[in-house]
């Protein structure tokens, strides 16, 4: 019976009580994830005095706040190399002292009317709860496939999970260790001091004393993929009026990026990225951040042009109440420019590239409104500029870091390469063009419209920021020396499919006039047409496969891990390919030869990789390799190898095997 329980894991307490502490622990998760959040921005409402109220603005604001103080706490600790142990009790220490202190100095009263306002809910029509339903629907959907997929391309090459992992192995921040190899490294780049992703994942691990891979697959999706659609709902304010049409909105976004994951390449996707690995920070940054970026920049602009007509209007007959008009509106422009330097200043601890494309996307909507309104006097343009001012300090030091470390020899063929990427991008991004023509006639069906509230959004600033950041020259070579990685998903930050759900509504009202059974038949004729036009047939439909492990490392590569570490000697492996991130990934105490597709190697050996992936080993060149770097184990494909005449031979010893792989020691003589 006990074998029974072991090889089926089912029936005995010990995994019974594992399954039980693991549940309480996500449970425990979500609950602090739903309220800490909306606790912290009630209090931050009341300090800058926002009169507004809303319960997903008030999360947001929260959550925004949140993960600044998280992002600013770390930095000292993370430059003076602190323990993992004293980075969670040092946020979580500064989080209560600041909780205390807001609660002490907060308008009691206030704070009372937003925790008790936004809990009461009010009664909706059965139009509404239908498409609610829809959009949880949709939103659950995603979280499921974001927890039980795996896509090996992806998550095989990211690097917050392998830093948060190297973190948490070592309890402490290490910067100087490849966290893909486990190689010694020089220093820490200024990019790596300011970004907190990795650090919060490892933090989190440690409070909720599981591993990271568990957080990062498991627990944020469960918060970040409905956080995403937070955003977008406060962004759907400056689109529609209509509470019902905001939900249809979400309900098409939902719907699209689901079907849409067809047809991109995941590596070239936003939206399969948030599916896929909704941990990662580009995900926080186009997602979240930019978007929320975004509509603070346009209710700036707009309070601030009304607070410049109030001014105006203060000496005319109706002096008194344009008097309340200029205070009013002034206390609103104050709390939104808040709003969006806090923003912003959160990109900078999350993304270059988020950082860099948002303060464009921005200047965008700046233009697009002071070039409409031109002729105004005394517009406030310097209160609107000066958010502005803490990215233009992140992003000029980051050129200046960048400049005198990069090598400028790297930059020959400057033009070959921006041919090349702007050319990949429509040949090898886009690989059907089902997707790019659908979101060309949703852009060109909002802009032949007269009056809508989207062609701001979707036809000025997304042309505004294809033409200065996708195909900018300049803008490639400033990411080609800060962030060189970033090149070719520039036009992630472009919302394709915001556009096209904002276009499917507006058709969908036209049609059904707000009548509720129309308007029911045309979503669901709409969700026939997405799944049509983005099946696979149509895309690329790359390699998904099914995990049952919440960390989604296989059992394989850990039955490898435990052959390694049962021979004894030090874990020094020669790996395939495919192997080379989920070794790491299940054992930090492994250091590898080289890293996948050989962006990393000992003594920068290109010749390694060739040796051991292609069909024949290079046995002579991999074992002469390995005896000089002083590495001990090298792993094989199964079968590949004959054992009697390699040990003969070359002084390999097969120590086990896998389903699919064997693993050599090497012999020293």
């Amino acid at each position: 019976m006990q074998d029974l329980c072991l090889r089926t894991n089912l029936g005995c307490p010990e995994k019974r009580a594992g399954m039980e502490i693991s549940m309480i622990s996500v449970c425990v998760f979500i609950l602090v994830a739903a309220i800490l959040p909306y606790f912290c921005g009630c209090m931050l409402k009341c300090l800058i005095k926002d009169k507004s109220i809303g319960l997903i603005h008030t999360y947001m604001v929260g959550f925004v706040g949140l993960w600044m103080l998280f992002a600013i706490v770390q930095i000292p600790l993370k430059i003076f190399n602190a323990g993992l142990n004293i980075m969670a009790v040092a946020y979580l220490f500064v989080l209560a002292v600041l909780i205390a202190a807001g609660c002490v100095f907060a308008d009691k009263k206030r704070l009372r009317h937003l925790l008790e306002k936004n809990i009461r809910f009010e009664r909706q029509n059965a139009g509404t709860y239908a498409l609610m339903a829809v959009m949880i629907a949709g939103i659950a959907a995603q979280i499921a496939v974001a927890v039980i997929i795996h896509e090996n391309v992806v998550y095989e090459n990211d690097y917050v999970t392998a830093r948060a992992m190297q973190i948490y192995t070592d309890g402490r921040y290490n910067g100087g260790i490849n966290p893909f190899t486990g190689q010694n490294t020089d220093g820490m780049p200024f990019g790596m001091i300011m970004s907190c992703s990795a650090e919060f994942v490892a933090v989190i691990s440690y409070i909720f004393r599981t591993t990271p891979l568990t957080v990062a697959n498991l627990y944020i999706p469960l918060v970040i993929i409905p956080v995403v659609y937070m955003s977008y709902y406060i962004m759907s304010f400056v689109l529609f009026k209509n509470k019902n049409h905001r939900y249809m909105f979400l309900t098409a976004l939902s719907l699209l990026s689901v079907f849409s994951n067809y047809s991109l390449r995941p590596k070239e996707s936003l939206w399969n990225l948030m599916l896929i690995n909704s941990w990662n920070p580009d995900v926080m940054a186009c997602s979240i951040l930019a978007v929320l970026a975004l509509y603070y920049a346009i209710t700036t602009i707009r309070a601030e042009i009304k607070w410049h007509d109030a001014e105006l209007e203060a000496g005319s007959e109706k002096a008194d109440a344009a008097y309340r008009n200029v205070v009013r509106n002034k206390s609103i422009f104050s709390s939104k420019r808040v709003y969006l330097t806090a923003t912003l200043c959160a990109l900078c601890f999350t993304s270059v590239y988020g950082i860099i494309i948002s303060t464009i996307m921005c200047a965008g909507v700046f233009g697009c409104y002071y070039v409409a309104n031109y002729g105004r006097n005394g517009m406030h343009i310097r209160s609107y500029a000066a958010s502005f001012v803490p990215c233009i300090v992140y992003i000029a030091a980051c050129v200046i870091y960048s400049a005198a470390t990069h090598n400028m020899g790297s930059a020959a063929g400057f033009w070959n390469k921006y041919a090349g990427y702007i050319s990949g991008m429509f040949v090898n991004d886009f690989m059907t063009n089902m997707y790019l023509v659908i979101t060309i006639l949703a852009i060109v069906y909002i802009a032949m419209k007269k009056n809508n509230s989207g062609k701001i959004l979707f036809v000025y600033i997304t042309a505004i920021t294809f033409l200065i950041v996708v195909l900018n020259p300049l803008t490639y070579l400033i990411l080609g020396v800060i962030a060189p990685e970033y090149c070719s998903v520039t036009f992630w930050i472009i919302p394709f499919n915001a556009a096209v759900a904002y276009a499917a509504v507006d058709i969908i009202c036209g049609i059904s006039g707000n009548r509720p059974r129309i308007t029911v038949c045309c979503i669901c004729a709409l969700m026939v047409v997405m799944i049509v036009a983005f099946m696979p047939v149509y895309g690329n439909n790359f390699a998904w496969q099914r995990t049952r492990n919440p960390d989604k490392i296989s059992d394989e590569t850990k039955q490898i891990c435990r052959i390694i570490g049962d021979d004894g000697q030090d874990k020094n492996v020669i790996a395939l390919n495919e192997l080379c991130s989920s070794l790491r990934m299940s054992d930090q105490g492994i250091k590898l030869y080289y890293y996948t597709d050989n962006g990393y190697a000992v003594d920068d050996d290109r010749d390694m990789y060739v040796y051991l992936n292609q069909d024949e080993p290079y046995l002579q060149g991999i074992v002469q390799n390995a005896k000089r770097a002083g590495y001990n184990y090298v792993i094989f494909r199964k079968g590949v190898l004959d054992p009697n005449w390699s040990s003969v031979q070359y002084h390999i010893w097969p120590v086990g095997s896998t389903d699919n792989y064997d693993v050599y020691s090497i012999g020293y003589f």
